[in-house]
């Protein structure tokens, strides 16, 4: 694989690894280190890649191992979720009402303090099929789950995130 075909390939899974990452660290600073961290070990596979079935499968396969392996590193230290910049959003990418945008932002900040609370499987398999838009199969690959229990846990996940804002919402 020369260079015009790993940019081809490898570089647009970036965006998607990066919120992967972000998600799994919970810190913007480690999931760019770690995004780079899979450049370099993808480039010096690039020889292998063309083996791989899928490299976006693949690369986030690298990234998970590679997050997991930071966290159990770090030491348990106090977590404050406004810490988690990885999904913040400029406002004016949400909506251009100010009022609307603040809503939203409010929103999602709730939701993501939602799926924070979620186990690290269920985080897990939210994160790749709802946010990344990735198939079964894909995620499969990557987690080592069977396709029905990623089934499973994406069900329980979303039906989890529905009771609580309903009862955010009714207070």
């Amino acid at each position: 694989m020369d260079a015009s075909e790993f940019k081809e390939k490898v570089l647009p899974v970036s965006q998607k690894i990066y919120r992967y990452a972000g998600r799994l660290l919970g810190n913007v600073h480690d999931a760019e280190d770690v995004v780079q961290d899979i450049w370099m070990k993808l480039w010096d596979r690039r020889d292998q890649l063309g083996e791989v079935k899928s490299i976006e499968a693949f690369a986030f396969r690298m990234t998970r191992n590679l997050c997991l392996d930071r966290i159990k590193l770090k030491k348990p230290q106090y977590f404050d979720d406004r810490d988690k910049t990885a999904y913040r959003f400029d406002e004016a990418d949400l909506a251009p009402n100010p009022e609307r945008s603040l809503e939203l932002k409010d929103s999602l900040e709730k939701v993501n303090h939602i799926i924070g609370s979620l186990s690290e499987q269920q985080q897990t398999v939210l994160q790749l099929r709802d946010i990344e838009g990735l198939e079964y199969e894909e995620i499969s690959v990557i987690t080592g789950l069977e396709v029905n229990t990623i089934r499973v846990n994406i069900s329980r996940s979303r039906k989890k995130l529905r009771e609580i804002l309903k009862k955010i919402h009714q207070v």
